[in-house]
């Protein structure tokens, strides 16, 4: 019997290219992230760790849907045939709704200390995060008005001195560019090709979409905690090097009478005329 569905070997291979490329692009960032702790403050780790852990997560399903894509397809003489084994579409939805979710919340902590009155916003972000994390994998709509909710809660009232504004709405610009880019998928019958072109161009899409919402937004994830750190050390360097000759020496003595203990002389003995003992 024919199959119903063969892929040339090109189209095949190029695929499970970007599927590997995905998995590996998303389990490096996740170690980068991982990584970064060792050379930042201690208030940067927690987001770090949490996108990094969470990303690991989002690998591990990344590569299900990799051995999937292997699984469903056999080498048939010059093309590939269809197995009988499904495709694994749900776990690209799970690596989604673990990734995004936390990176948003990592974005969230990162600016907490950079908004004087933002703990009641926070616990909101928080919120929306959690219900973004458990609705996604069982509604798209929901998941997406979730997404939506938090952008806003990110970008609400973000004054333009905040050095987390513009890494946060490039982050969000890129996840968002990521959800929308499926509406993309309803044409592609229209480039020709048949069932085999759609499908292998909707694979190589949904990687691209992947890398868009998960391997940017942790990126400029860590290129911001990095940039936060070199800003605070070059800031505590500009303000001793302003310091005036008369300041300097007022510091310095200030260091050295608190540094060095207090010397009380010890007087004379009246009788002998030798130092107390």
């Amino acid at each position: 019997m024919e199959s119903l569905l063969t892929l040339s070997i090109g189209d095949f291979r190029a695929a499970e290219l970007s599927l590997r490329l995905t998995v590996a692009l998303i389990g490096m960032t996740s170690l980068l992230l991982l990584l970064g702790i060792t050379c930042t403050e201690a208030r940067y780790r927690l987001p770090l760790i949490i996108s990094g852990v969470a990303l690991l997560g989002a690998a591990w399903f990344e590569a299900g849907a990799w051995m999937a894509w292997r699984e469903a397809f056999e080498l048939a003489g010059t093309s590939y045939c269809v197995t009988g084994h499904l495709l694994g579409g749900e776990d690209r939805v799970i690596a989604w709704s673990l990734g995004v979710p936390s990176i948003l919340m990592a974005f969230a902590l990162v600016k907490l200390p950079f908004e004087k009155a933002g703990a009641k916003q926070f616990r909101l972000t928080a919120l929306g995060v959690l219900l973004l994390a458990i609705a996604t994998p069982f509604s798209g709509v929901l998941g997406f008005l979730l997404f939506v909710a938090v952008a806003f809660l990110l970008g609400y009232r973000i004054t333009r001195s905040n050095p987390a504004r513009k890494y946060i709405l490039t982050a969000l610009a890129s996840t968002a560019l990521g959800i929308l880019l499926p509406s993309a998928l309803g044409s592609l019958h229209s480039l020709g090709g048949g069932a085999s072109g759609d499908l292998v161009r909707g694979e190589i899409l949904r990687s691209l979409i992947d890398i868009l919402s998960l391997v940017v937004p942790a990126v400029i994830l860590l290129i911001g905690v990095l940039t936060f750190q070199n800003q605070e050390i070059c800031t505590g360097e500009e303000s001793v090097s302003r310091e005036t000759p008369k300041e300097s020496r007022l510091r310095t003595r200030r260091a050295a009478s608190t540094a060095a203990p207090a010397q009380t002389s010890t007087p004379d003995d009246p009788q002998t005329g030798l130092f107390r003992s």
